[in-house]
């Protein structure tokens, strides 16, 4: 699969993992000291705000990759999460990689063609955010805005409020063009991509004739749609 070095190195020394099992045992041991000390229902909106943050990765790499693959291009590889791979597969025909820590990931999508490859780059860049904002709009028209906006006692509602906050939040942010360090190149937000692509050439976008493995993919000068960054 061609998908690049991971953004983060994932612990890779003895030292280095007790002290993330250790960090993420204290975490985890606060956190249901919280929840458990007076405890209310409104509480879980803390819980339901960080697996909103998970399943919102998901579609938002899907999002990228789907909307690739519907414009024509070609898409190389999905990671979910950052560090190590734990598991390797494919998931509608797509290669996906499964990795340590569910903070970010990337899409890789490639051109096959020369036909409107900018507009195609914006919108598969647009895509990620777009389907967070979309999932959003879909919840405020079956609940309710008024209802979605005011406090609640009800878990099932506390989800949704957590997962719309956790949407809005996931895209606000990727929509900032920031830039950073990824696999020995450069990796941009979707805000960043959006405006960027804009800037690129028709050589960049430009198909290479397969001479075996040793060949450059198409769009080799494309960096990988990153988005869906955990803010530092």
């Amino acid at each position: 699969m061609m998908i690049p070095d991971p953004p983060d190195r994932s612990p890779q020394t003895p030292n280095e993992w007790g002290l993330l099992v250790i960090l993420s045992f204290f975490f985890g041991l606060m956190l249901v000291l919280e929840l458990a000390r007076e405890f209310r229902v409104e509480k879980l909106s803390v819980p339901a705000f960080l697996l909103s943050w998970v399943l919102l990765l998901v579609l938002h790499e899907f999002g990228h990759a789907l909307m690739a693959r519907a414009l024509g291009w070609r898409v190389e590889g999905i990671a979910i999460g950052i560090g190590r791979v734990r598991w390797p597969g494919r998931c509608l025909g797509m290669p996906v990689e499964v990795r340590t820590l569910p903070l970010a990931g990337f899409a890789l999508p490639r051109p096959v063609t020369l036909g409107f490859p900018r507009l195609k780059h914006f919108l598969i860049y647009a895509a990620g955010p777009g389907v967070e904002l979309l999932a959003v709009a879909l919840l405020a028209l079956l609940i309710g805005p008024e209802q979605l906006l005011s406090p609640s006692a009800h878990p099932a509602l506390i989800a949704a409020q957590s997962f719309c906050v956790a949407a809005l939040f996931g895209a606000g942010f990727n929509l900032i063009p920031l830039s950073h360090a990824s696999g020995g190149g450069q990796a941009w937000s979707d805000g960043l991509g959006m405006i960027n692509c804009w800037r690129l050439r028709d050589e960049d976008y430009r198909p290479l004739p397969d001479k075996g493995e040793d060949a450059e993919p198409p769009g080799r000068h494309i960096p990988p749609v990153q988005p869906r960054l955990f803010p530092p």
